[in-house]
């Protein structure tokens, strides 16, 4: 006989998924900036205090940072956009080069002449990089809504564990406490990671594609960088774009093409395959079948901003069905096998409590 009590639980769950993810979707741009400052002060926070321990006040510290992380996003901001300006500006040798390659593949494979003013790949892709251009100011805007998120968040974090102790008993903030540091120890450790990662990557690539000729090498490689965060699809992603724009550049002379090719895919595969597993292991013990699942789903929410987002945001979900008492069996079914973190967990909090 089924259980009403556990179909009724399931029921409400799968509502309450589909309510959050609806209310997550339509407020986006308001919690988006907000969950964004949430995972750079995993990886700030540390920071700040190591310069306290340098005996610099806080608020100077956090200033320091803030001032950094905005420096840093202006001068990659303003070299990617007189970048597409640039490409914006070459965009009619590169029209005249795509639709000889267009025409020439038509003829060879035999099908309908028009079929290439049916596809204006050209039109579409110029109306994209002006869009793009344009959004360089709403970009400025969200950073500096995430920057006010970060700033008060950093300032926040000396006060917000009394303020949780004072709202609930001393066990659960001890849970809550125990389970926000593990989430903030694993997420900060794989965006550190993938962040050294990434760069390598990028330097290589560009480094690869200013010897080959590659026009834009500095753009490609900050393209490759931030595609890198996304798992498993955005290395494949950035591989065929800078493929495909390499044909167009260089058609009919395929020499330069291979040797681009080749350093993308070798770069890829020995970063992917080798030095990313050494450094990050499988501390972050997700499925990946769920990774690809976090993709579609976080990718569904937020776009492609929620698939930059979608392995810390799952990595926090997973860590706090575990250490959830009812939900335990659903975190442990989205990781590889390993449990012995939330054992370990829920150990030190019975001792605790004892």
């Amino acid at each position: 006989m089924v259980d009403n009590s556990k179909v009724n639980t399931a029921l409400l769950l799968t509502l309450a998924v589909v309510a959050v993810g609806s209310v997550l979707r339509l407020t986006g741009g308001i919690v988006l900036p907000f969950v964004i400052a949430l995972i750079l002060y995993f990886v700030l926070a540390p920071t700040v205090n190591v310069l306290e321990k340098l005996h610099i006040p806080r608020f100077v510290s956090i200033l320091i940072i803030l001032i950094l992380v905005l420096s840093f996003g202006f001068l990659v901001g303003l070299i990617l956009y007189s970048s597409i300006q640039a490409l914006l500006r070459e965009f009619p040798t590169y029209q005249m080069r795509l639709i000889e390659i267009l025409s020439e593949a038509i003829a060879r494979f035999e099908l309908p002449p028009d079929i290439l003013d049916q596809l204006d790949l050209t039109r579409t892709t110029r109306v994209y990089l002006i869009s793009l251009s344009g959004n360089f100011m709403a970009f400025a805007g969200a950073l500096t809504i995430v920057l006010i998120y970060l700033l008060f968040l950093l300032l926040e974090k000396p006060f917000l564990r009394n303020k949780v102790r004072m709202a609930l008993n001393d066990h659960t903030t001890r849970k809550i406490t125990i389970v926000a540091r593990h989430i903030t120890t694993q997420i900060a450790r794989y965006l550190r990671v993938k962040l050294l990662v990434s760069s390598m990557t990028g330097v290589i690539v560009y480094t690869a594609f200013s010897v080959i000729g590659v026009d834009f090498p500095f753009v490609w490689a900050v393209l490759t960088m931030l595609f890198n965060f996304i798992p498993s699809i955005g290395s494949i992603i950035i591989t065929v774009m800078s493929i495909t724009f390499t044909i167009i550049q260089f058609a009919p002379d395929y020499n330069p093409v291979i040797a681009a090719a080749l350093s993308m895919a070798i770069t890829q595969f020995l970063i992917g395959n080798v030095l990313d597993p050494m450094l990050l292991g499988d501390r972050l013990n997700l499925s990946p079948v769920v990774i690809l699942f976090s993709l579609l789903f976080w990718g569904w929410l937020w776009g492609i901003i929620g698939m930059f987002l979608a392995v810390p945001l799952t990595v926090a979900v997973k860590i706090a069905l575990e250490n959830t008492p009812g939900f335990e069996p659903i975190g442990i079914l989205m990781g590889t096998g390993n449990v012995k973190k939330p054992r370990r967990i829920f150990r030190r909090l019975k001792v605790k409590k004892e």
